[in-house]
């Protein structure tokens, strides 16, 4: 392998387009490498323990995957230009934000996509084709994908609460906050100041790989949102910054109201998915080890005034156990600043929140440790 990394990807996924943004704001030397079904079906599963992109190859034969932990290592290796905030408060606001995206926002990504045929129909069935059986005849490849995608997401939808009667909540909740995004970044470079973070990288998965590259939602949302698509775009090509983060760790008013809406609406969806997971460690009477159900099942979440029926996940949990050991690691100092900034938001008790028997991950699911 002459570069560097060898990025596993296609500019289709959701988490993939997070980590090629960083890797070309980072200017590591990679080179992509578009996953076909051989690489689908046994190169990562052989290296990594799961079917699922991105993953990155390293000229030293290492694999990294999990976005929030390929980050963290190329962070180490690769400093400059910086994509951590120094400051406790937006340290913790970059690292629970990316958090809620990557969660979050898989219903919004994936009903924009599967409900509206003319994403697949247009461009969808012919990408993926190429890059499962670039080789294949392309009546073969639009059989194999066929039965790769649309027979697979009409099993799934269902889980992430993509289903006709709430589809209407759900577009009123995501243009709501696009809308608080195209105000953002009308008055500001970036989500914390002039410079990207880990919660830039998070929003850009969804907002590349999904809503800007698919034909419908780039038309009736993105197109309709200058300030938003004009992100999107500099952060999908790696353009360098040129400033800094917001002076004294402050956080900008404009992003307080998507702050608001995660402490509201998605922390008490994380406490119904604890409660949810410790009957199941009861019932099961699992031990340290143990692999943990990917889904918990259905859980209520708050959407606006209304609730979103969806399932929950017990890695999404490991990654607030991470942001909490995160925390944990800062001094005394550092902890007094961001509880005082807490409770100017009515969150006084948020460091001490309750997530559940400590857990690590397995690949897409999480152990119990």
């Amino acid at each position: 392998m002459k570069s560097q990394y060898k990025y596993y990807g296609w500019q289709a996924s959701y988490f993939a387009g997070k980590i090629r943004g960083y890797l070309n704001y980072k200017g590591v030397d990679y080179v992509e490498k578009n996953i076909n079904m051989i690489d689908m079906l046994v190169t990562l599963p052989k290296h990594t323990g799961r079917q699922a992109m991105p993953a990155l190859e390293t000229k030293q034969g290492e694999w990294l995957c999990d976005t929030p932990l390929i980050m963290a290592e190329l962070e180490e290796r690769h400093p400059q230009p910086p994509v951590l905030a120094e400051g406790p408060v937006q340290n913790f606001v970059a690292e629970l934000f990316q958090n809620w995206v990557d969660d979050a926002w898989i219903p919004v990504a994936l009903h924009s996509r599967w409900s509206y045929s003319e994403n697949y129909e247009n461009l969808l069935r012919e990408e993926g084709g190429k890059s499962l059986l670039p080789f294949a005849p392309r009546v073969i490849r639009n059989k194999v994908t066929d039965k790769a995608f649309l027979q697979n997401m009409a099993r799934h939808l269902p889980s992430t609460g993509v289903v006709p009667e709430q589809l209407a909540l759900l577009e009123a909740w995501t243009k709501n906050l696009l809308d608080l995004f195209e105000i953002h970044f009308g008055e500001h470079g970036y989500l914390l100041g002039e410079r990207p973070t880990v919660a830039d990288f998070g929003l850009l998965g969804p907002m590349f790989g999904h809503l800007n590259r698919d034909p419908w939602p780039k038309r009736e949302w993105l197109d309709r949102r200058p300030n938003l698509q004009k992100w999107v775009e500099k952060m999908a090509r790696g353009d360098k910054a040129s400033g800094e983060l917001l002076e004294h760790d402050e956080i900008p008013q404009t992003l307080i109201p998507v702050i608001k809406i995660i402490f509201t609406e998605y922390m008490p969806f994380m406490d119904k998915t604890v409660q949810d997971l410790k009957g199941i460690i009861a019932a099961k009477q699992l031990r340290s080890g143990d692999k943990l159900p990917r889904s918990t099942g259905l859980v209520e979440l708050k959407m606006m005034d209304a609730q979103y029926k969806r399932a929950s996940f017990s890695y999404s949990l490991w990654r607030m156990q991470r942001t909490q050991k995160i925390v944990a690691q800062y001094s005394q100092a550092d902890k007094e600043c961001l509880n005082a900034w807490l409770s100017k938001l009515g969150q006084a008790d948020f460091l001490t929140v309750d997530f559940g028997c400590e857990l690590k991950r397995h690949g897409l699911v999480a152990a119990l440790a």
